[in-house]
């Protein structure tokens, strides 16, 4: 039975003491925080783990510079003490990055009040700060970036927050939780929540990918579905008024436009958007914030979205000349705001924790920066609710990849002498004490160790691993956010025959579901506007027929 499929049985078969709705990084930290102080859980999620809003974000975990224009001066200090914390837990995924501000002389902000501002940046995170900000003249900031606009530059300032991989950060908390105990499948749709003596209990899920219906009971549930939380409030009471109001914001993947990382004022509207690195070839833009006027579940760059950021991006850098063709790949997700009377720019970031009178748990609003916060106040507040006898909380203390039970050391000796040194520390890096799983896979099957495809540095094996000790499911799950593969230039189309090879042969997929994730892989392409027609290669042109044993 694979991995995913044993724990499914443990859905169906046991109560636990809280059953989480949502696998985003909320309810991710939720259940890493709950099982690691010895609570038995159990977490669902419609989609992938991180498939919605999770894998939506601008990459940073950030105390919120702009933030204090608005006065919320106690947020940005938790995001600051929880940015440390990230730093300290997951430093191969949180890691500092210096970003360049320019300041031109029709901006919103002036010299002066961007000087301010980091400064009290600054001393909000005493103790904790990464360096301090520093401003530089014009010619310093040009010399730093050229690429910059030279016609009215007035100044700049540089100061740091950290870079992050969103996906792979909620996949670590999802794992770290299995690991030490909790029962987490993703493609369980939440059907229905059971009720008895006036409270719930439980709830029905749907086997997204079999079909198949089951009963999961619990002592507590706890809604955590993110954008969608009042759509689970509103199975326990139809009547429940709505508590969020989710605004839009999309990001474009460009070719790579700067050396630095740049945080910049937007002349149309005075926000702050950002262009980051993304890999050594590319650029990240964003971001903006809409209302949403349809369905949260299958958002998507629009033309003036698009507009805003390119127009926006020329203005800063000149010499750029972007136009929607030099788009790679766009992305959109749902911000889980608080509703609130006033313009989205201006909505809190702060979260809720709400019980109906069914005794449904509700965690809405919050940012991905401060989850592992949210989740320790949620796990503290059932722990007080309900009187559980339980461990205090150590997730800002133990590293998301450390592994529950850890490999003998001999072992790894053994593995590892034999391994390109270069490849054992990327793998070692990246995965942690998981990597000798992957050793392991080569060590069987020395083939494993060759790289995908030209574009990228990932081998098989990794691929192999993330249908087996991952829950991967899907070729999307894999290629968007396993890897970063598809958001790159080839997008994964030329690797594909080698991934459906992999897939037949190591996760056990039939033909026909492999062909038919072939077609929702290229719809989720089209979706995020990367996809560039057909693809033409020959290893795709092998791939878009999967062969059937015998064949």
């Amino acid at each position: 039975m694979s991995l995913r499929g044993d724990l499914l049985a443990q859905l169906a078969s046991q109560p636990f003491d809280l059953l989480i709705i949502g696998g985003g990084i909320v309810g991710a930290g939720i259940a890493r925080d709950a099982a690691m102080r010895g609570l038995k859980v159990a977490l669902i999620e419609q989609g992938d783990f991180a498939s919605g809003t999770s894998s939506k974000t601008s990459k940073l975990i950030h105390g919120g510079l702009r933030y204090l224009e608005q006065g919320h001066l106690g947020l940005v200090y938790e995001c600051l003490r929880e940015r440390q914390a990230l730093r300290m837990i997951a430093p191969a995924y949180v890691h500092p990055l210096s970003l360049l501000l320019p300041i031109y002389a029709k901006d919103p902000r002036p010299a002066w009040k961007i000087n301010l501002g980091l400064g009290l940046y600054d001393l909000l995170a005493w103790g904790r700060n990464i360096r301090r900000h520093r401003m530089l003249s014009a010619r310093r900031a040009l010399a730093l970036e050229p690429a910059l606009r030279v016609d009215g530059l007035r100044a700049a300032g540089v100061y740091a927050d950290c870079h992050m991989d969103d996906a792979r950060l909620c996949l670590l908390n999802v794992l770290q939780a299995v690991g030490f105990g909790a029962v987490c499948a993703n493609y369980v749709r939440l059907q229905r929540l059971l009720k008895a003596d006036q409270r719930v209990c439980g709830g029905v899920g749907e086997d997204v990918l079999t079909g198949r219906s089951f009963e999961m009971r619990a002592k507590v549930v706890v809604n955590a579905a993110g954008p969608w939380a009042d759509r689970v409030r509103a199975l326990s009471d139809a009547q429940a008024p709505p508590r969020l109001a989710p605004t839009k914001g999309i990001h474009l993947i460009v070719p790579r436009l700067a050396g630095a990382a740049l945080f910049m004022q937007a002349r149309s509207d005075g926000r702050m958007l950002f262009l980051l690195p993304w890999g050594d070839e590319y650029s990240l833009i964003g971001t903006t914030e809409t209302p949403i006027a349809g369905s949260l579940d299958a958002l998507s760059a629009d033309a003036n979205d698009i507009g805003y950021l390119l127009d926006e991006v020329n203005r800063v850098l000149p010499g750029s000349h972007l136009d929607t063709e030099d788009i790679v790949a766009s992305f959109a997700g749902a911000r889980p705001l608080l509703a609130f009377s006033g313009p989205s720019t201006t909505a809190s970031r702060e979260h809720r924790i709400e019980v109906d009178h069914w005794g449904l748990v509700s965690v809405m609003g919050g940012k991905f920066t401060t989850y592992r916060l949210m989740a320790q106040q949620t796990v503290d507040f059932l722990i007080r609710r309900h009187r559980w006898d339980a461990e205090r909380c150590l997730t800002d203390q133990v590293s998301l990849l450390e592994a529950a039970h850890p490999v003998a050391l001999d072992h790894w000796q053994e593995m590892t002498r034999r391994m390109d040194q270069d490849l054992l520390a990327r793998l070692i890096i990246r995965y942690g004490t998981a990597a000798f799983q992957i050793l392991k896979l080569i060590d069987r099957e020395p083939a494993l160790v060759h790289p995908v495809c030209p574009h990228h540095e990932h081998i098989e094996a990794e691929l192999v691993h993330a249908f087996q000790q991952e829950l991967a499911c899907t070729i999307t799950d894999v290629l968007a956010r396993r890897t970063r593969i598809a958001w790159s230039s080839c997008q994964g189309l030329d690797l594909l025959s080698t991934l459906l090879e992999l897939a037949q042969r190591y996760a056990g997929l039939p033909p026909e579901v492999l062909e038919r994730q072939m077609a929702e892989y290229r719809q989720f392409l089209r979706l995020n506007r990367g996809f560039r027609g057909e693809p033409q290669s020959a290893d795709v042109a092998r791939a878009s027929s999967v062969p059937h044993d015998g064949s």
